[in-house]
């Protein structure tokens, strides 16, 4: 009887029908029964980019850039039907940054900018010459798996700040960078053109400035609004993980290219 009653009780954390009995799919909206997020649960959104497509990917954008901590409360709620999925979104829209640097040569253009700057300083030989030409070039044929390869790393500095006093799991941390991280490919999508216009070729520091500052400036919001972290610690955390993210990006891409350049 207790059990049969609690069965009706339940009711769809996404739109608040009452469910079937435990285990069945929404009868409103569909959404499958929610649980916390774990990282078998992450592998299998990431996979699920690749053999489904969702509507809404439009209406996404403003969520991610004027309200990610609503968007964040959300999903660690349960309530992920109504929303575009965000692992899918980043991973189409990291993709199209990275097309859209290619096809405007922007980071050939920042590889002049460098190389040029590197020799008044100190004269570079052809070879070195040659190694900035294809590290940058690389860079930007691959600037989608370099910056997926960091985002791991900064879910860490995400979880690390936040596991006590928000709770969050690793997964969960994943999760809001991968929020952040909409919002900062989203920005870049609009600054590439921008900046390759005005014939801008800024080195690296300026884009790990960008991302520490987009870092601090969502997690701010996130903390706030999803996480319900009061401004003190909301503040606190967003900015050292900005801070920290800003010189994870820098510090990765100045290693490799002082590797490859006078090592190589």
């Amino acid at each position: 009887m207790s059990d049969a009653s609690s069965a009706h009780a339940a009711v769809c954390l996404n739109c608040g029908h009452v469910l079937p009995p435990p285990g069945c799919f929404c009868p409103q909206c569909g959404q499958a029964p929610a649980h916390r997020l774990s990282t078998a649960h992450v592998l299998h959104e990431v996979l699920h980019v690749f053999t489904h497509a969702d509507k809404g990917i439009f209406a996404f954008i403003p969520q991610v850039l004027f309200r990610p901590g609503q968007l964040v409360a959300d999903y660690l709620a349960g309530r992920r039907k109504r929303h575009f999925n965000p692992f899918q979104f980043l991973l189409l829209l990291v993709g199209f940054v990275t097309l859209l640097g290619v096809k405007l040569h922007y980071y050939e253009g920042v590889g002049a900018s460098v190389a040029a700057a590197m020799q008044r300083l100190k004269p570079l030989t052809p070879a070195q010459l040659l190694r900035v030409e294809q590290y940058f070039h690389t860079i930007g044929a691959f600037f989608n798996v370099y910056w997926l390869a960091l985002l791991p790393v900064q879910a860490l500095l995400t979880w690390a700040a936040y596991c006590r006093r928000a709770g969050l799991n690793y997964a969960e941390a994943v999760l809001v960078q991968v929020v952040v991280g909409c919002a900062f490919q989203l920005l870049l999508l609009l600054a590439l053109p921008t900046v390759r216009l005005l014939g801008v070729h800024q080195p690296g520091l300026s884009t790990a400035l960008l991302q520490g500052f987009l870092t601090a400036l969502y997690l701010l919001l996130i903390g706030r609004r999803g996480l319900g972290l009061p401004v003190s610690g909301a503040l606190g955390r967003a900015l050292l993980v900005g801070l920290f993210a800003g010189l994870l990006n820098f510090g990765a891409n100045y290693a490799a290219f002082n590797l490859y350049v006078f090592h190589g």
